[in-house]
């Protein structure tokens, strides 16, 4: 996606973000607009660093991410006691835990791959034996009855 549209998917999820917690509420009762802020700084910051698109809405997209880190601080910290060191926590834990599961899921498709190279072999191996053996009948059964 461009890096303009992921900073206005990562605005308007801080919008519902900061929506949530001016009401009152913790910030764990936003989870879908979490998910697609993180969501959105991670692929801005992953084009950052590529070097791709354009240098001004790179920076654009960078500052606007910065500003929206401050301003989550003032607002956690200001709810209560720790509460943007609880939220880092959090977030490190979810980045974590997607690593996590992309390992768990890169190491099951590879299983799955040499599973089904397994199965082909095998397959290949009845199949080419079933030829030989079909010929070797053909074979006898021509030299029984002399045709050969």
């Amino acid at each position: 996606m461009d890096m303009l549209a992921e900073l206005m998917v990562a605005n308007a999820a801080f919008k519902v973000i900061k929506t949530t917690i001016s009401n009152g509420k913790d910030i764990a009762n936003a989870g879908a607009a979490i998910t697609k802020y993180f969501g959105a700084e991670k692929a801005i910051k992953k084009q950052v660093k590529a070097g791709t698109g354009n240098i001004m809405e790179a920076f654009q997209a960078q500052e606007q991410l910065r500003k929206n880190e401050e301003t989550l601080k003032y607002m956690l910290n200001k709810q209560r006691l720790h509460g943007y060191v609880d939220f880092c926590k959090f977030r490190d834990d979810y980045n974590r835990g997607i690593k996590i599961k992309a390992a768990k899921q890169k190491n099951a498709n590879a299983r799955q791959s040499k599973a089904n190279e397994s199965t082909i072999a095998i397959a290949l191996s009845v199949g080419i034996f079933l030829l030989i053996a079909v010929a070797v009948g053909f074979f006898w059964v021509a030299k029984v009855k002399g045709l050969i």
